[in-house]
């Protein structure tokens, strides 16, 4: 998959972009914008003053990974859905810089969950910074 798009809102503050990502095992569909400041999610990088921040969005079911800081680490949040199996976590990399909201859009049955963490981590090496993790937090898709 091939397909770049980009968009600059009416005052020029946000760019949204599609962005083809591959090897990912659910069909999630990623799209990327700034905002003009930072965010603090449902949970929190932890030890940094949320440098990095999650959220899970019910209706519509979006996980929002931002990136709060210009500290050079890449924020990834590592999860687990009801209905995608496999023997470790899947992790998704907010690796766009400073003030970047990245929104995985995941389709989960109504009936489904989905456990998840946000950590900092280094994009070019994928390693996640574990003492940086908050805990894990689980919510229903419902």
């Amino acid at each position: 998959m091939k397909k770049r798009m980009a968009f600059a809102g009416a005052a020029g503050a946000a760019v949204l972009a599609v962005l083809p990502l591959a090897g990912i095992a659910s069909a999630a569909e990623y799209t990327l914008t700034y905002t003009s400041g930072p965010h603090t999610g449902d949970k929190c990088t932890r030890a940094n003053k949320c440098a990095g921040s999650a959220s899970f969005v019910h209706d519509g079911d979006h996980l929002l990974v931002w990136d709060n800081a210009g500290d050079g680490h890449s924020v990834v949040v590592e999860y687990e859905r009801s209905d995608v199996g496999g023997t470790d976590y899947t992790r998704d990399w907010n690796h766009y810089g400073k003030y970047a909201k990245l929104d995985v859009n995941m389709n989960i049955p109504e009936d489904g969950w989905i456990i998840y963490r946000v950590c900092l981590g280094e994009y070019g090496s994928r390693e996640v910074l574990r003492d940086t993790c908050s805990a894990f937090f689980w919510e229903s898709a419902g």
